[in-house]
């Protein structure tokens, strides 16, 4: 029997499940410019990811975990390599 998976969400799709970009910024401690910054290079630093896990739970948005975030890494092209 096949176990079904949901497809990997990238980091730019977890960023994207918060009602905004400000939003965002202000949940995890960092200016507009610098999310902007995350979602344009399609990865939030490791550093980050306590809180983001942390406010998505509190926002009660789905499938920002932090194996989500480490499987989005390593299915990154440039990981591969």
């Amino acid at each position: 029997m096949m176990n079904t998976i949901e497809p990997t969400k990238s980091h730019v799709d977890m960023i994207n499940e918060w009602p905004s970009l400000a939003e965002f910024a202000e949940d995890i401690g960092v200016s507009y410019g610098t999310a902007k910054a995350m979602r344009r290079r399609g990865s939030v630093p490791s550093e980050y990811w306590v809180v983001m896990v942390s406010k998505a739970a509190e926002r009660e948005i789905a499938g920002v975990t932090f194996a989500a975030l480490a499987e989005a890494v390593a299915k990154q092209p440039e990981a591969a390599e």
